[in-house]
Formats: C-alpha cells, structure tokens, sequence
C-alpha cells in the first residue's frame, strides 16, 4: 500500500480490501466478446481518496480488477450493492467507510469510466468494478473521479507501469494523466 497526500487532497492504493466487495446482484456493463489472454497480468487494486472542497470533505473507495484481453473493446462491468444498515469498517485512509455503492454513487462511478470507454482508446480486456466503499461526506463527483483514477491505476498495474506517478499526478493536479497506460 501507498499513500499520497497534498493539503487538501489525499489518495491511497492498496492490493485488495476483500471487504469492500459488492455482491449485489445489479450491476451496469458493455460486454463484448473480450477473450483474456492467457499470459496477461492481472490487475487489481483499490482506491481511496479524501479531498477537501473549500472546507467540506468528499470520501470515496473503488476497488476492481483488470486483466488484458484479445480483440478491440473492452468487456466492462460496475457492480452495484445497495447496503442495509453495513457496519462501518477502515478505509486505507483515516476514518471507517460503509462498504457498498449505493444509488447515486453508482451513477457517478460509471459516469467516471465513460469518457475513456466512448474515446475508443482503451486496451482490449476485461475490467470490473467490484470494490467500493462511501460515508455521508461521499459526493458523486468525487466517486466519479476515483473510478478514472481506478481505471488508470489497474491499466498501469497491468502494462508494468508505475502507479504511483499516475496517483501522485492526480493528488497535485486534479487530473489523471492525459494518456491511458498500456503495453
């Protein structure tokens, strides 16, 4: 796991967080015939990130899985999971997050990922949304951000490159690199 952290801006990527996983049964994806390919690297990480917004403060935790594939578009899926009164559990950051990716943060997640899916840009593979974690601080927008940060974070773990620049650049700037990783 590592850590970023400006004034007002922190993000952290961690491996997995097992107890962030959705198993809700609905769930949003383009599925297209992606074949894995057998010798690809398999990416998974989770993402937390806490930024401060003029002294309110927006939370969101994403996590899920690339693995690169044969073909030209990529199979993609968010899965969503309406939480019933969840136990609060720890963040990769400081403070608990309520597991889950509840109405309204399910939207804005998969708001997050269009713009690279609609560029056409993206390597052939398979990736999911699996992971997600919010509180009463969670915006959309926030949610939103962190899923193209996610995206880019699992493709650079996929292709052998560093991550940490790409969370680094995000945290100082606002931004994800202009350019999608890949091999």
């Amino acid at each position: 796991m590592f850590a970023v952290r400006t004034s007002g801006t922190e993000a952290a990527v961690d491996g997995d967080r097992v107890e962030f996983r959705l198993l809700g049964k609905r769930g949003v994806g383009g599925l297209v015939a992606a074949r894995p390919v057998a010798s690809g690297v398999r990416s998974r990480a989770v993402l937390e990130v806490h930024r401060n917004y003029g002294g309110q403060r927006a939370v969101a935790l994403v996590g899920g899985e690339y693995v690169p594939g044969e073909g030209e578009r990529m199979d993609w899926r968010v899965r969503y999971w309406e939480t019933v009164g969840p136990a609060p559990l720890p963040g990769l950051l400081p403070g608990t997050l309520l597991p889950g990716l509840p109405e309204g943060l399910d939207h804005a997640a998969v708001h997050g990922l269009q713009p690279y899916l609609d560029s056409g840009a993206l390597p052939a593979g398979r990736l999911v949304v699996d992971r997600a974690g919010y509180d009463r601080e969670s915006s959309p927008l926030l949610f939103a951000k962190a899923t193209g940060l996610l995206l880019h974070v699992l493709l650079a773990g996929a292709f052998g490159v560093p991550v940490e620049p790409i969370v680094a650049s995000w945290v100082e700037t606002g931004r994800v690199p202009a350019s999608l990783p890949s091999a």
